[in-house]
Formats: C-alpha cells, sequence, structure tokens
C-alpha cells in the first residue's frame, strides 16, 4: 500500500518505500532489512509520531471555531472526565507544570467554563468543574472527536481497529516496562 502524500512528504527522508523526489521508491522489505535491520522499527515509530501530530492537527483546526486552543480542551477533557480534580491533579494528567495548570484554568474559569469551587476536607485546594457552558462546549469537542475519528478510520473494519488497538497496548506496554 503506498501511503498517503502527506504522509510520504512528511517521511520522504525515512524509508525508500516513502516518496522521494517525486517518485515512489519501493524495495522489498528483506532487501530493506538486509541493509538496516532497525529500519521496519524506525519507520513505525516514526510513523506513528507523524500520525499523532497529524491527528492533533486535524482536531485543532477542526475546534479552531469553538475558541479554545489544544492546551485549553484538554484541561476541559480532564476536568470532563474527573469533576472536582484538583489543579495539582490536572497537571499530574497532563503532565505540565502546576502553574501551567493554574493560568489554563484560570484562563478557563474568566472564559465561564470551568468554576472552582472550596474543597470540604482542604481549604487549600479548590475543585475545578465545568460549567453549563464548559459542559455545552465539552459534547461539541466530542461530536468533533468522533467526526474526527471517522475520517482517521474510515476503511478500517472493526478486525482492524482491534488488531491496531492490540499493537497499540503492546507498543505502550513495552515502553513502560523498566
Amino acid at each position: 500500500m503506498v501511503p498517503t502524500c502527506a504522509l510520504q512528504d512528511e517521511l520522504s527522508f525515512v524509508s525508500p518505500r516513502w516518496r522521494y523526489g517525486g517518485q515512489v521508491m519501493a524495495k522489498p522489505i528483506d532487501q530493506l532489512l538486509a541493509e538496516d535491520p532497525t529500519a521496519l522499527k524506525r519507520n513505525a515509530s516514526l510513523k506513528l509520531t507523524v500520525i499523532a501530530r497529524q491527528l492533533r492537527a486535524h482536531f485543532d483546526q477542526s475546534v479552531v471555531r469553538l475558541g479554545v486552543t489544544r492546551s485549553q480542551w484538554t484541561v476541559i477533557a480532564v476536568v470532563a472526565r474527573h469533576p472536582g480534580a484538583t489543579q495539582r491533579t490536572i497537571a499530574n494528567m497532563l503532565e505540565i507544570a502546576e502553574a501551567s495548570a493554574g493560568r489554563l484554568i484560570d484562563r478557563l474559569c474568566a472564559d465561564g467554563l470551568l468554576e472552582r469551587r472550596a474543597k470540604d476536607d482542604d481549604r487549600r485546594a479548590h475543585a475545578v468543574f465545568l460549567t453549563e457552558a464548559g459542559q455545552t462546549i465539552t459534547t461539541q469537542l466530542a461530536g468533533i472527536a468522533r467526526a474526527n475519528e471517522d475520517v482517521a478510520f474510515a476503511r478500517f473494519d472493526v478486525d482492524d481497529l482491534n488488531r491496531l488497538n492490540m499493537l497499540l497496548d503492546m507498543i505502550s506496554e513495552n515502553i513502560a516496562k523498566p
């Protein structure tokens, strides 16, 4: 299968199977492996990186009309999944600094999408919740995500998706091993 042009252009420097100088240069897998045994793994790693970036960019472009940035919609998504989370919890889930999470939460509170409420068990900490406007935008974000998933996985059947998820889980487990 010849990859899409966007992905070919992104990876033209990686493998002879990708577009190079306007031509698709294909070598048999056994020849490619004989020349560089790590080429298949490297290609797979780079493809995952490029595809992840393409998915994010496509989603970001789709949500521009909602007036939220990637940083903002990721905070909204965490709060939607974990109502009442603290700033520290949100920062940990997003793997960002607490101060950065605080600034994002402040902005989203000022925009009327989130609200802070004092925690009963810790007066120093505040729980973060979606407002009604935040719930509305979460519903819109979910709809856009579904539409983008439909595009990305248009030619996949259930078996393809199950296999892909299994393979991605394997990669994740391998990376998580000490």
